[in-house]
């Protein structure tokens, strides 16, 4: 077995947490130093998360903060408000948009008796007609945005950035250079320990991924770790490791399933109306059954060598719903008796089949 292999074999990544913190900062005590964030590359990384409204705790999670910024995050963000960098959002339609996605807008919309035609901001200018502050149906707490000016300063950042990006077709929109650099050398120590060759290029790239998808399980950020399994499954699909990148879109295939959401930083309380997992979001995205479809018949897998790794390969990481509840779904969506194509009619129909 190649390193990668067991690399994925070992890495067991809980999806579904039994407790969210209520929040996501350390209360760390700043330096005493003045920063200027003007010209501070770790302030101005921080700024580019507040292009579009945030809250305090919708920046990156994986990122140590403390360490990039000299200062703690609570700190750096105390001080863009009072020096005027970030101003606060008190648009409903922002709070009601901030970290939702189309599937809950419509059903948030159909609770209300509302259309669920059209865009998102269609949708979040009808909730807002029901909610005129934003603060019963969208985000309660702070918003905040850029200024102008801290605005045009990070996407200068921003600019200089992705010029450093990876050359790499599926890691270069999240992943930079200085993150390989960083993953090298902590990759390094293990191997040398271990008495183990140098990392390879690849083994760096793979554990960039693997500690990205833990670290979004971690934060209840599981639309997140979703998106990061499904990079990793095409990582591995160009690289012919087609059983690894099976096993990889069949996991994507349960998160989707089982209706997995982004809560990191929200309160118990919220968590309560707006779980981790809801089966009435379940959905199946028509390019990734496509790719199960493609690699299946590449290994000349049949459906019950599918099934079997299908379950393998998901019983372990404690979905809500069984792997035996959510197989017969994917198994119609694969066999094209359900037409993902169809929308909204095909998600309907999968939610049927589920609750």
């Amino acid at each position: 077995m190649n390193f990668l292999s067991k690399l994925f074999s070992t890495s067991k990544i809980n999806s579904n947490p039994t407790a969210a913190s209520t929040s996501k900062f350390v209360q760390s005590q700043p330096r005493k130093t003045q920063i200027d964030w003007r010209i501070s590359e770790g302030h101005q990384r921080l700024l580019q998360s507040f292009i579009s409204p945030n809250a305090g705790d919708g920046v990156p999670k994986w990122v140590d903060w403390n360490e990039l910024l000299g200062e703690s995050l609570v700190s750096a963000i105390q001080t863009f408000k009072t020096d005027g960098a970030l101003l606060s959002v008190n648009d409903p339609i922002q709070r009601i948009l901030y970290y939702r996605g189309t599937n809950e807008l419509k059903k948030i919309c159909r609770e209300h008796g509302l259309k669920v035609s059209g865009t998102k901001l269609q949708m979040a200018e009808r909730l807002a007609s029901v909610d005129p502050s934003g603060l019963k149906l969208g985000y309660s707490g702070e918003l905040l945005k850029c200024s102008d000016e801290a605005e045009q300063i990070a996407r200068t950042r921003r600019e200089a950035w992705e010029k450093t990006q990876l050359d790499d077709q599926d890691l270069k929109h999240s992943f930079d250079q200085q993150d390989f650099e960083e993953e090298k050398g902590r990759l390094k120590k293990q191997f040398i320990g271990k008495g183990f060759p140098e990392p390879s290029d690849d083994d760096v790239k793979w554990g960039m991924m693997n500690r990205r998808a833990l670290q979004h399980a971690k934060n209840s950020d599981l639309g997140l770790c979703r998106n990061t399994y499904m990079m990793m499954a095409d990582y591995l699909g160009r690289r012919g490791k087609l059983k690894d990148a099976l096993k990889l879109y069949l996991i994507v295939c349960a998160y989707d399933l089982n209706g997995a959401a982004n809560r990191g930083g929200a309160s118990a309380e919220l968590l309560r109306q707006f779980p981790l997992y809801d089966v009435k979001m379940a959905s199946l995205a028509p390019m990734i059954v496509q790719n199960v479809r493609d690699f299946a018949e590449d290994l000349n897998f049949s459906a019950d060598n599918v099934r079997e790794l299908y379950q393998e390969s998901t019983l372990p990481m404690n979905f809500p719903l069984a792997p035996e509840k959510t197989w017969p779904v994917l198994s119609l969506a694969i066999d094209g008796q359900i037409d993902l194509n169809d929308q909204p009619q095909c998600f309907k129909r999968i939610r049927s089949l589920l609750i």
